[in-house]
């Protein structure tokens, strides 16, 4: 079993500063993840090689916003039966703003269609708990400038 993890390279709170005037030149990448080993051997390997500082809060979440918690389960629990098999998710890094509201961060580049979108799902889903139902699903989402970040996995048929 492995999942699909979108990230950008360079990340959001990364050393790679730009001004928000400034066109979005990351790179949007894949990563295979194996989710069967304890969910926080697999975090620090998406933190590692998504070059995630080591104080930055982030999740998974699927195409809907929903976000995975998986800071939240216990340190050596498998999170194996919370993935679909060859299913896409995102990280979504969360910063904590002042006055305890805290800004989303898809880590996708800025100039994607899915980006704000995405934004607004996982924003939608901390406020209420709940998934939007006004929110359009898109299976298909398509990605700019992707490219896959580890070795390639041949298909059966």
């Amino acid at each position: 079993m492995y999942i699909k993890v979108a990230y950008k390279d360079a990340p959001e709170l990364s050393t790679i500063r730009r001004k928000s005037t400034d066109e979005d030149l990351s790179v949007e990448k894949t990563l295979l993840v194996n989710p069967q080993c304890p969910v926080r051997i697999m975090l620090e390997y998406i933190r590692k090689r998504c070059r995630l500082g080591t104080f930055t809060t982030f999740d998974l979440c699927d195409e809907t916003g929903v976000l995975m918690g998986l800071f939240n389960m216990p340190t050596y629990v498998y999170a194996t039966d919370n993935f679909a098999h060859k299913k896409m998710y995102y990280i979504i890094v969360l910063k904590q703003e002042a006055y305890k509201s805290t800004s989303v961060l898809p880590q996708l580049n800025h100039e994607n269609r899915f980006y704000e979108d995405l934004r607004n799902r996982v924003t939608h889903y901390l406020t209420t708990g709940e998934m939007s139902p006004a929110l359009s699903l898109q299976s298909n989402i398509p990605m700019a400038k992707t490219s896959v970040a580890s070795k390639p996995v041949s298909k059966k048929k």
